[in-house]
This record gives structure tokens, C-alpha cells and sequence, in this order.
């Protein structure tokens, strides 16, 4: 989710490609563990091959995640018995349970061929991952060629290498506010296009609605990214967050560099005094960061009283939350079946998104996921091949990120898709795109969007929406200090909540965050970052 503040014609050129073309490596089937000299000699679509299953890893639970993707996968096969001649033995895993296992495969040499890795630059860094390079930009490889550019490719290497396979299907989803349109229309206001009209409209809910919660929570952070403009921040500010994980993130160092994008201005972590904000942007450091957690205090009263704890046992509806435009239809599909009447509206909340500005989303050009190969597969040219043939055309990709086409989804015009009348979406065909399929040059919309909707989201498949920041292409590499930042991650857990959810005193919060933070090495950290990315703009 990035941001754009002025793009040049020259970035707009660069930023089609990456859209638009890419190159893909040949497979020639191969037992070896990492591809040969072979792999470059290509495959005849129309040549039978020996049979082969791959073994394949996602995470997620039932109904959850996914929702009866067999009949799909077995498709897949029937399509391509008299060429690839590939079964697809998939295995879920649930998240809770993932991250642990999915290292426990790599370190047993369990038989995987296919997986999605959460360590990834730890995994690449131990040579985990099978190297794949030589697979993208080769015509002998069109699917992967087509959908993959060179650069989309080139920016997410790692260490120089493509260890793994970049799934995303735009640079952002745009992050907003979904609300109760029909309760707005009731008490007579006009569309929400700013905070102080989204406090107005929560407070009247709060004074007519008893049996609703004004602002659902959004985990145990109710107001997650609301308060900040990432995009702004990044191109207009130069100041970038830095060393979360998890979701949302839990930065907790953010960096100023400075104006001639040559070196590191300044480094500042939560609860640091004004004086070690000094040399930032005045819009985009302190005063931005006391602005968030102010204004989550404001609004506090307006979530459920559980937020902390995340148990939602009021059991009441909600007039407004946090939502992306990609989960508008699910959104609005949840408010239906609770209340058939119920009218949704969406407003972004970062301000070149309001305006839908060309050339003001922030991009790295990284993707969001990734899927990898590991090193010890025996299959990677037939795991390869397979990816091929998914990337190939619109068909083969709507197979599996739809389903089968006329039973779990139909065709709109070129670009748009819905479930067939008499399909309850929640019983029909789900699969978690994000983990394989995504990808800039194969999206469909929903159709039936509302027309303002239609048109957010319109935007962010735009190529020239966005704008590569000054820090795209830079990695920080955790690893000389990752306890540190595992300490720090603990502290982050302890109090992000309470300051986004606006439970307690901003100041004391702040001071007793920084006082744990420095005493878990935040200031090791600190001089770790600033020492790698003046190193990278050193050779930029």
C-alpha cells in the first residue's frame, strides 16, 4: 500500500513496464535439484510428459482462507493430462500453526515443491530457496514472460537473485473507511469526506443507534492505519517506518532521509524526545506520529469496550470500520445479511487517493507475497512449468483464482466478474489468490461495484498512479540485530494497541513504550539501520 506525489514521464515508462511485459525462463523436466543448462531448451506444450504430483503448501483454515478448491486443482488436471501431466496434492495448513512448520519442512529437506515462505530473506540468505533466475526474462517461458516484467522481477530480488516468485495484483489496496450510507442518508448528512465528518456521523450513531457500536475494532487496534498518510509521508516527507512485522505493522523506528536523497537525516523511535525528531520533515515526524495516537484517543469512544482484548462480546453491529476497496463486496455482502437494508459507503483516508492523483501512490515495486521453491525439490522444472501455464493467459489463471467458470463465477465485459445467480457466496468456490495467483497483468474488478468504488479501484490497477519512493530497492537485513528487534516486537505488542485503539494517556504510553524500548536495544537498532541504508544510497 504506497503512495505518489509528482511522476515524471520517465517514471510513468518505467512503471508500465512493470505492469505490462516480462520474461520467463525455459523448463526442459529434470530430476536435479536446481535448474540445469537443460532448462533453457523450452517445452513443447503439445509434448505428453511422464507424470508427475507436486507437493504443495499453503496456510489457512476452511472457510476461513479457502472453501472447496478441489474440483478446481482436479480441472487443472483434466485440462493438462495430454501435456503437463501434473497432479497437485495441496496441503493446508492453518495459520496459527504455519510459520513453525513451514521451517521444520525446510530444515527436514521435507518433499516440497512448492510453498509460501514467511522467512523469506532468512530463507534465501541459508540457502533454503532454489535460485530461479534463469526462469524469467527467457521467451522460452511466455506465461512467465508475459505476466513478469524485468523490472517487476529486478524489484523484488533478493540478494541479487529471484528466490522467490512475487504475487501481488496492484501496489496498494486502498485503505479507507467503510460506514453505514443509509444511516448517513437518515439523519440528513452529507458523504463522509473527512474526519471531523466521520466524528460527526459516529456520534450521531453513538446518540440514536443503542444497539450498535458506532466504529467496530479492527483486531485489537481499532483504528489500524486512520490518522496517517503513508504515501504523503514517504514522497512529500521522505520519512519512512521501519521494523514491524506482523499486521498491522508494528514500526517502531521511523527515518528521515535527507532532502538530496543521499544519506539518513535523522532516526527517531516511539516515545524519543523532540530533540531527536529535530532534523525531520515538521509535517511527517513528531507532530505526525502525536497526531495518529491523539486522534485514535478522540475517537476512542466511539469502538467496543473490548477492544484490547479482541472478544467482541457486545454481539451489536457496527456503523463503520476499517476496509480496503478490494474487501468492499465482502463488506457490503456481511452488512447485507445482518441487515438487508443496509446501504454501504467508502471513503480512502489517504488524501491522493480522495483525489485519485496520477503519480502519488508510494511503490517500492515489491510485491506483497511471494511463493518459493525450495532448493531440495527434485521437481523445480515441472513446479516451473506448472507456474508457466498458470501465468500463461486469463483462462488458466481465472481456473484457479475463481474456479471453474459458469458454476463458481461468470465473466462481466473484458475485466470484471460475479457469482452466478443462485450461488450463495458463502458456501461457493474461495481461494486465497494472494498465495499464488495474483498478478498485475491478470485482474478482474467485481462487478456491480458502486460507481465511486468502481472507479477507486480502477485507479490503483493504473499504472501511472504510482511513484517509486527514494528507499525502493533497499532491504533492511535484520539479522545483526534481530533479538534486539524480537524484544522490541514483544514491547510493540504491549502498548500499540492501546495507543491506536486511544486507551490511556498518549504521554505516558509514549514514555513507558520508549523506556522498554531502549532498554531491548532500540538504539542498536537504530545505528544498524542508519548505517545500511547509507550504505545503499552510498551506491545508489
Amino acid at each position: 500500500m504506497k503512495k505518489k506525489f509528482l511522476v515524471t514521464m520517465v517514471a510513468v515508462t518505467m512503471l508500465s513496464s512493470l505492469f505490462a511485459a516480462c520474461s520467463n525462463q525455459a523448463n526442459e523436466p529434470s530430476g536435479s535439484a536446481a535448474p540445469t543448462s537443460n532448462s533453457t531448451e523450452g517445452t513443447d506444450p503439445e509434448a505428453k510428459k511422464d507424470p508427475v504430483t507436486l507437493n504443495i503448501r499453503f496456510f489457512g483454515n476452511e472457510n476461513g482462507h479457502y472453501r472447496d478448491v478441489d474440483p478446481a486443482f482436479r480441472e487443472f488436471e483434466k485440462r493438462t493430462q495430454d501435456t503437463l501431466n501434473t497432479k497437485l496434492n495441496v496441503v493446508w495448513t492453518p495459520t496459527a500453526d504455519y510459520g513453525t512448520k513451514h521451517q521444520l519442512w525446510m530444515t527436514s529437506g521435507e518433499d516440497v515443491d512448492l510453498f509460501v515462505p514467511w522467512e523469506l530473506a532468512k530463507f534465501a540468505k541459508d540457502g533454503v530457496l532454489a535460485d530461479l533466475s534463469e526462469y524469467f526474462n527467457n521467451p522460452k517461458y511466455p506465461g512467465l514472460q508475459k505476466a513478469f516484467s524485468e523490472e517487476y522481477i529486478n524489484d523484488n530480488k533478493l540478494f541479487g537473485k529471484t528466490y522467490a516468485i512475487p504475487i501481488t495484483n496492484s501496489f496498494m489496496d486502498m485503505e479507507g473507511v467503510w460506514y453505514r450510507k443509509d444511516l448517513l442518508t437518515k439523519y440528513g448528512m452529507d458523504e463522509i469526506s473527512s474526519y471531523d465528518d466521520l466524528y460527526n456521523f459516529l456520534e450521531k450513531v453513538k446518540e440514536n443507534e443503542k444497539d450498535m457500536i458506532p466504529f467496530g475494532n479492527y483486531g485489537n487496534t481499532a483504528f489500524f492505519k486512520l490518522f496517517t498518510d503513508i504515501n504523503a509521508q514517504q514522497l512529500e516527507g521522505k520519512v519512512f517506518p521501519f521494523t514491524g512485522q506482523g499486521n498491522p505493522k508494528r514500526n517502531f523506528v521511523y527515518v528521515q532521509i535527507a532532502d538530496d536523497g543521499k544519506s539518513v537525516a535523522g532516526v527517531a523511535a516511539y516515545g524519543d524526545p523532540a530533540s531527536e525528531w529535530a532534523n525531520f520533515h515538521p509535517e511527517y515526524g513528531l507532530k505526525y506520529l502525536m497526531n495518529q495516537f491523539n486522534q485514535a484517543k478522540r475517537f476512542n469512544p466511539f469502538i467496543p469496550a473490548d477492544t484490547l482484548t479482541n472478544t467482541t462480546g457486545t454481539g451489536k453491529q457496527a456503523a463503520a470500520g476499517y476496509a480496503t476497496v478490494g474487501g468492499f463486496k465482502g463488506e457490503e455482502a456481511k452488512q447485507k445479511a445482518l441487515n438487508p437494508n443496509a446501504e454501504i459507503g467508502f471513503w480512502p483516508i489517504f488524501k491522493n487517493n480522495q483525489e485519485m492523483t496520477p503519480g502519488t501512490q508510494s511503490t517500492d515495486g515489491k510485491a506483497w507475497n511471494f511463493v518459493a521453491i525450495p532448493a531440495s525439490s527434485k521437481k523445480i522444472d515441472r513446479t516451473m512449468e506448472f507456474l508457466d501455464w498458470l501465468f500463461s493467459s486469463q483462462e488458466n489463471n481465472d481456473l484457479f483464482t475463481y474456479g471453474i467458470e459458469g458454476e463458481n463465477w461468470e465473466a462481466v465485459g473484458e475485466n470484471q466478474w460475479k457469482t452466478p445467480d443462485g450461488v450463495d457466496p458463502a458456501k461457493n468456490y474461495s481461494f486465497p489468490g494472494y498465495q499464488l495467483t495474483w498478478n498485475p497483468t491478470l485482474s478482474r474488478i467485481p462487478a456491480g461495484l458502486p460507481e465511486q468504488v468502481q472507479q477507486y479501484t480502477e485507479y490503483q490497477y493504473k499504472p501511472d498512479t504510482y511513484q517509486k519512493h527514494v528507499l525502493a530497492g533497499f532491504t533492511f537485513d535484520p539479522e545483526p540485530v534481530k533479538n534486539e528487534i524480537a524484544k522490541c516486537n514483544t514491547v510493540m505488542d504491549k502498548y500499540l494497541p492501546f495507543l491506536l485503539s486511544g486507551f490511556g494517556e498518549v504521554e505516558d504510553n509514549l514514555a513507558k513504550m520508549n523506556k522498554d524500548l531502549k532498554d531491548s536495544g532500540v538504539e542498536k537498532i537504530k545505528e544498524e539501520l542508519k548505517n545500511q541504508i547509507n550504505a545503499f544510497l552510498a551506491q545508489k
